[in-house]
């Protein structure tokens, strides 16, 4: 489901929403789809359920999440939308980046060094 990186500068909520943008990405959960429970997301991911609440807040907030008070989470129809925008924001930035890599003089085979790194660090 969401793998979580306890070593990572971005905080656990802020994993837990682009895990779940992720799955929405992937088409593994969809608008209308009930959104995993708080509790079993926390035990599931080992971390405190304030932590899954707090990126369950903030994706209601984003329109990611329908709440209703007492209810389950729902998917919401702009789901789709908002995974889409988040993926497209990832990959402007990373070409941000390699272009500026590129414009300091970095060969791609420097790039691809330093991206072999970088992977065998994040996994």
């Amino acid at each position: 489901m969401i793998t979580l990186n306890q070593f990572s500068q971005v905080p656990i909520y802020d994993q837990i929403k682009l895990g779940l943008k992720g799955l929405v990405k992937k088409g593994l959960l969809r608008p209308g789809d009930a959104a995993p429970s708080i509790r079993k997301m926390a035990a599931d991911l080992k971390v405190n359920p304030n932590t899954v609440a707090r990126a369950f807040r903030e994706l209601t907030a984003e329109g990611f999440f329908e709440s209703l008070r007492g209810q389950e989470n729902i998917i919401s129809p702009r789901a789709g939308t908002l995974a889409a925008h988040a993926a497209r924001e990832v990959s402007e930035n990373l070409e941000a980046a390699l272009k500026g890599a590129l414009e300091s003089g970095f060969s791609w085979s420097e790039i691809d060094k330093m991206i072999s790194v970088l992977k065998r660090k994040l996994l």
